[in-house]
């Protein structure tokens, strides 16, 4: 799959109540995370990874997509994200119907999603990530392997694992349907934290949106779309767009 959760929840990715779910994108790997108590990315540790990647040590996500801002909180599930750039083997694919400035991609690591045009792909032990080109914004995704646990429990792992990074808070966190758009893989088995951090390597605001979903065929993934908060609500419309192409290999 795009990648394992290596901690619990959102603070930490790997799946264990509060560790290190990836967060805030942070560095390379970094975003951020940990391991939550079944994805098999940590959202701290892959923002983390991502953004670090990317931004060298630019966090986007706090801790599940975090750049490199914010690190993860300190703690026996935040363990530091190692991000492996790797030579993009993405495959193009027809746009029609997508916004001018997105492409299609069959990515690698097994799933299709619709990105913007001209962002860096990197893969790391938190997913894949594809990154801005100025590194302020990515999106990452990385399947969930917590055995029993359900998209809303697993954001709310992350959120609490998120808790530590510089100026967290949680702007809200819910049960929710597949967004307006999203392809027929994306169920409306869902939930989606929105979150904001101040991130120290940027040196800016950052408002990520982390949507946990079931997949057509039970698998569970986690999408998340970090950038600046002046940006906001362009997150968002990012999310449905990229699962707007979802599909699985």
């Amino acid at each position: 799959g795009p990648g394992t959760s290596p901690g619990p929840g959102p603070g930490a990715q790997d799946g264990t109540p509060p560790q290190s779910w990836p967060g805030p994108p942070q560095d390379p790997p970094p975003p951020s995370p940990g391991r939550g108590p079944g994805r098999r990315f940590v959202v701290v540790v892959l923002a983390a990874a991502v953004f670090g990647a990317a931004v060298a040590t630019g966090a986007v996500l706090i801790s599940r997509g975090d750049d490199p801002g914010p690190a993860p909180k300190p703690g026996p599930t935040t363990a530091s994200p190692t991000h492996t750039s790797a030579s993009p083997t993405v495959t193009p694919t027809p746009t029609g119907g997508l916004p001018a400035d997105y492409r299609e991609v069959r990515d690698a690591a097994g799933f299709t999603l619709a990105v913007p045009k001209g962002w860096d792909r990197t893969e790391g032990k938190n997913g894949v990530f594809y990154t801005s080109p100025d590194e302020g914004s990515l999106i990452q995704i990385f399947t969930i392997e917590e055995p029993d646990t359900t998209p809303l429990e697993s954001l709310t792992a992350a959120s609490k694992n998120l808790s530590g990074n510089p100026g967290y808070e949680e702007v809200s966190l819910e049960e929710t349907s597949a967004p307006e758009g999203a392809s027929d893989a994306v169920t409306d088995d869902a939930a989606e934290l929105v979150y904001g951090y101040d991130s120290e390597k940027l040196g800016a605001r950052r408002k990520v949106v982390d949507f946990a979903f079931t997949a057509q065929d039970g698998q569970q993934y986690a999408v998340l779309v970090a950038g600046p908060d002046a940006d906001w609500p362009e997150q968002e419309d990012r999310l449905a767009t990229a699962l707007s192409r979802f599909a699985q290999d």
